[in-house]
């Protein structure tokens, strides 16, 4: 069974730029309606972040999960009958906490080796490696991810702050796969290896 992994670093429906999203649908490769399932928790789920999902996939079956799901007794069942997990943006090290204190961290490794598709933008490319270098309060810091891809990525590259402090970062880091994206490319991973770096028509 192939399990894939879509980082996206920007575009998609919350920038009304499709096109990586239909390359997301073709990765699924299955007839009729694909069970589609948005994860907003880095943006504290936010309403209006959830309706551009729902009219985004209206065509397919897309639902949401909150973070009130992840404590559900049956939420290993309902991620695994999905096709694709859909991890929208915002404070990675936050959402990665509330993962790793409900559970929901295995619940997705767990439906990963299941065969479900693992996709997201931004917060929700990044937490799929090994290591986050993210903002903070404090400026940038280090984090664990979730250690499903080895190295790092980093999203939004062609902002100079982040790209400067991200190669400032990156450079003390010896032997681990490096990625920066901007923000019309993105990456494809099969099996935890690289198939693919897409470009999309985005800005």
């Amino acid at each position: 069974m192939e399990r894939h992994i879509l980082a996206i670093s920007g575009g998609g429906f919350s920038e009304n730029t499709p096109f990586i999203d239909e390359y997301l649908l073709k990765i699924c490769r299955k007839q009729g309606p694909i069970k589609i399932a948005f994860i907003g928790t880095a943006s504290n789920d936010a309403p209006g972040y959830i309706d551009k999902f729902y009219e985004a996939f209206r065509a397919e079956e897309p639902s949401h999960l909150t973070s009130k799901d992840f404590e559900s007794p049956a939420i290993q069942e309902v991620v695994n009958a999905l096709d694709i997990v859909y991890v929208g943006g915002g404070n990675t090290h936050s959402m990665l906490e509330i993962w790793r204190r409900t559970g929901f961290d295995v619940v997705l490794k767990n439906a990963y080796q299941n065969g479900v598709i693992l996709a997201g933008i931004s917060a929700g490319a990044m937490c799929w490696f090994e290591t986050c270098f993210s903002e903070s309060e404090a400026g940038y810091e280090e984090f664990q991810g979730l250690g499903i891809v080895k190295g790092s990525l980093c999203p939004h590259y062609n902002e100079e702050s982040r790209r400067l402090a991200f190669d400032a970062w990156a450079s003390s880091r010896k032997g681990s796969p490096i990625y920066a994206l901007r923000d019309n490319e993105n990456l494809h991973f099969v099996n935890e290896e690289l198939l693919a770096k897409i470009t999309t028509p985005y800005k």
